[in-house]
């Protein structure tokens, strides 16, 4: 047999995935016998059999740190495993790790969790994967980093927020604020802070759906300048943090409320960033093209 048939067969008789089933036969000379028991002995079977599965379930956690606060998703394929003790575990411990990294000044990698990684797969029987993370650390006293998580635990927001002062920064009502306007982002799903700040591919993908529209309706092209503005105008009014009415305060733009604390507060208050996790949002089904994933392993 070809390698590549040698690595088909190994995968057909063990489940295991293509990497493990590549790297196996090698060490064992390939081997096709002496892989297949390499593959058993390292429990490669179980623990990679699930690799091409589809996990779009899962959990956002976050981990407070001296410096900031980070922040993770963590999939696997059912709800009720990511309901279950030993995920939540397992997606709380990603994030306390990737503190610790930013803590003693190192970089996260998955290596760092790979082996409990394994652990929660052979238990679970289901594909485990640490998708993505964050980690935000202001930069001076008077900003502050806040989060939140919605109560599925499949939403999660970071935000840092620059305070006028040290002492405006440790008052209760910028901490509302900032707690408030986590919330809105989880709930509301800005695409950025202020219009000047959006992707100009996402601005100029939109003027497209729009114009598109006004060919459809027969506008004059005439008054499409003010239509566009009037178009564009709500809809950064959706998708603009800054712009958006405010969930706690209807009719008012989070924009107004930023400012209404800041006149407390004696000073401007201003949104530095913001990290907005939903699980799932994004996956794609891998492709079951088994040529293909031999191809990128040969």
């Amino acid at each position: 047999m070809s390698n590549m048939e040698l690595i088909k067969e190994l995968r057909a008789l063990t489940q295991a995935g293509m990497k493990d089933c590549k790297e196996s036969l090698e060490e064992a000379g390939w081997d096709l016998q002496k892989a297949v028991d390499i593959v058993k002995t390292k429990g490669l079977n179980i623990v990679s059999g699930s690799a091409g599965k589809v996990s779009s379930e899962g959990a956002v956690t976050v981990w407070h740190f001296a410096e900031g606060v980070a922040m993770a998703e963590v999939n696997c394929q059912t709800d009720f495993v990511a309901n279950s003790p030993v995920f939540k575990g397992f997606a709380q411990n990603v994030t306390r790790k990737l503190a610790e990294a930013s803590h003693n000044g190192d970089v996260f990698t998955i290596d760092m969790v790979e082996q409990e990684r394994q652990s929660v797969v052979s238990t679970t029987k289901e594909n485990i994967v640490v998708r993505r993370w964050w980690v935000e650390q202001p930069m001076t006293p008077a900003a502050t980093t806040f989060s939140y998580v919605h109560s599925n635990g499949k939403i999660g927001v970071l935000l840092t927020l620059l305070a006028p002062s040290v002492d405006a920064a440790k008052d209760s009502a910028f901490h509302a604020l900032g707690d408030d306007l986590a919330m809105q982002i989880a709930a509301m799903n800005p695409l950025a802070i202020s219009q000047d700040r959006l992707d100009p591919t996402e601005v100029d993908r939109q003027k497209r759906i729009f114009e598109t529209q006004l060919v459809k309706l027969n506008k004059p092209q005439a008054a499409w300048p003010k239509i566009l503005e009037g178009k564009f105008n709500k809809w950064y009014a959706e998708v603009c943090l800054l712009n958006q009415e405010s969930v706690v305060m209807p009719k008012t733009t989070i924009q107004q409320v930023i400012k209404n604390v800041s006149t407390k507060l004696g000073g401007e208050i201003q949104v530095v960033n913001f990290f907005r996790c939903q699980v799932g949002e994004g996956i794609e089904k891998p492709s079951n093209n088994l040529a293909d994933e031999v191809a990128k392993m040969i």
